[in-house]
């Protein structure tokens, strides 16, 4: 009879389909076990590159200004993450911070860990350099747990499949198969009646199935790929706004909120801070004369030249604009040194007075400049700028494009 040649037909299938599967199944975790310690290494090796971007600036700066504070930041957000077992910023002329997590031998351990250079925020220099130890019982700990769990979901996925697949093969494969031989059988030589065996297996349910993972799959990967773009856009505007708040757009410089930030940490690694305060002359006969765009030209190349006169001087300090045609140059000083400041405002109005060309015609506008120093354990900004500001209005009340110092006070300042 018929009826046992197609049971023993779809027996033998769900046994191929059984063998098929279980060697399948062999062949992904022979591939997966090896793939996924490897993934899970990259995944790692991916976050560490990420924090090290995002904490070399400050890491830099840690080591620029010998600033501990700054340096056990940079070292706690690295230690959060339990795959790194000890950090350490070593910079040039023996600045160095570490952090270890366990008790071991220094020397031995800073051989094996991840380097990383680290680079002056004013030069762009090699001054440091960041040690990265890692983990390897975690790092190994973690990437079996990553591999065991993906072993045994394809594991319970074949299973579930097999079973699923035994259960319903009779009714989903066998009946089509049965309707399939009757097909078969019921052609005759010389009919020109044809199956459509293709036209059929698009139908079916497994033609439905393959073509629905197929759109999951690709809608996942557009998916994937849009979170990634509009988290780099996140990130990117995360920054940008974070920049935006201590910087001024114009110029590139720092604004007054940036300028007093990097003082505030300056004093913990000097004896007095210096302040030329500039305030441009002429600036507003240049604005009514030929408008604001050559203004804002004028006082994009002073800033660029400030900047060099700092950066050129190799003292430590900043450059901003804190106001329409107001700029600072803040310098922190081991010593009082009333000579260099001079000189340095002396260049200042030097290069403030050089031209601008806008639309073929050389533009020139002056300065006058205060300037006040103060200790940096008795610093108060706001009274610094003060002094600064009563030196550079007297300039302005005599012959202006000059420079003046505040007197040193002798009385405490409340």
């Amino acid at each position: 009879m018929n009826k046992p040649k197609v049971q023993s037909l779809s027996s033998r299938m769900l046994r191929i389909v059984s063998v098929l599967a279980l060697a399948y199944l062999s062949i992904v975790l022979v591939v997966m076990i090896p793939t996924g310690l490897n993934q899970a290494d990259k995944s790692h090796n991916e976050l560490e590159q990420k924090l090290v971007l995002s904490l070399s600036g400050s890491a830099a700066i840690a080591i620029y200004v010998n600033n501990s504070e700054i340096a056990n930041e940079v070292m706690d957000a690295l230690m959060l993450h339990e795959e790194i077992d000890a950090v350490m910023l070593e910079g040039q002329d023996d600045v160095s911070f570490s952090s270890i997590r366990v008790l071991v031998d220094e020397e031995s351990l800073w051989e094996t860990a991840n380097t990383y250079r680290l680079y002056s925020p004013t030069d762009g220099k090699p001054i440091g350099t960041l040690y990265i130890h890692n983990n390897s019982q975690v790092l190994q700990q973690k990437a079996l747990a990553a591999v065991f769990n993906q072993v045994l979901f394809v594991v319970i996925q074949f299973v579930v499949t097999v079973v699923a697949l035994i259960l319903i093969f009779e009714r989903i494969v066998g009946r089509p198969l049965t309707a399939l031989a009757k097909a078969l059988y019921s052609i005759k030589p010389g009919n020109t009646d044809t199956i459509a065996t293709d036209e059929v297996n698009q139908k079916n349910e497994l033609g439905v199935v393959v073509q629905s993972v197929n759109a999951f799959i690709d809608s996942s990967r557009q998916a994937i790929e849009r979170e990634r773009e509009l988290r780099a856009q996140i990130e990117h505007w995360e920054q940008y706004y974070r920049n935006l708040a201590e910087q001024d757009i114009l110029t590139g410089l720092k604004n007054r909120l940036g300028c007093e930030k990097y003082i505030q940490d300056a004093t913990h690694s000097s004896h007095y801070i210096a302040l030329l305060l500039v305030d441009l002359d002429g600036f507003k006969a240049v604005n009514d004369t030929y408008g604001h765009a050559a203004g804002d030209l004028i006082l994009t190349q002073i800033a660029i030249r400030f900047s060099r006169l700092q950066s050129n001087s190799n003292i430590p300090g900043v450059v901003g604009r804190i106001g329409g045609d107001e700029f600072v140059i803040y310098l922190v000083l081991q010593q009082q040194d009333d000579k260099l400041l001079a000189k340095m405002a002396a260049q200042a109005i030097q290069l403030a007075s050089q031209p601008v060309v806008y639309n073929q015609h050389p533009i020139s506008v002056g300065c006058s400049i205060g300037v006040a120093v103060e200790q940096s354990a008795k610093l108060d900004i706001e009274k610094l700028v003060h002094k600064a500001d009563r030196a550079m209005y007297s300039v302005k009340q005599s012959n202006k494009n000059d420079f003046r110092f505040f007197p040193l006070s002798t009385e405490d300042s409340d």
